[in-house]
């Protein structure tokens, strides 16, 4: 098995764009369900939200609502970077490590790893 590194990280999460994509192909495998048209239906990126409109109705889909990272002011990216290294440590990592690394609050390290600690898999 080959190691997943910070170069790795960096080139498949280089910014919140990339961490929605990714959020939005692990929550919608198969398409977007429309709610309103009630059938998957193509949807494009609304570039000053985190979120996808349908291409028939307009209505919006926000991947991050009901999920660690909802109503969240903290960017996907450093989300994803505390993940990555609460996921890279074997003998796990402080929120006052996550502070450090990532360069939030103490207050925001905090919330981050009990959230992440709490998550369902890990």
């Amino acid at each position: 098995m080959q190691r997943y590194t910070f170069t790795d990280f960096n080139r498949d999460y280089p910014d919140d764009a990339a961490c929605l994509e990714w959020l939005r192909e692990y929550l919608y495998p198969d398409g977007i369900h429309c709610k309103k048209c009630d059938r998957v239906t193509k949807h494009h990126r609304v570039a000053s939200r985190q979120s996808y409109s349908c291409d028939n109705c307009g209505h919006h889909v926000h991947p991050t609502a009901g999920t660690i990272f909802h109503k969240s002011t903290t960017s996907l990216r450093t989300w994803f970077y505390a993940i990555y290294l609460m996921a890279q440590t074997r003998c796990g990592i402080s929120a006052k490590q996550i502070e450090r690394e990532t360069g939030v609050t103490y207050k925001t390290a905090w919330r981050m790893f009990k959230q992440l600690s709490l998550t369902p898999g890990r």
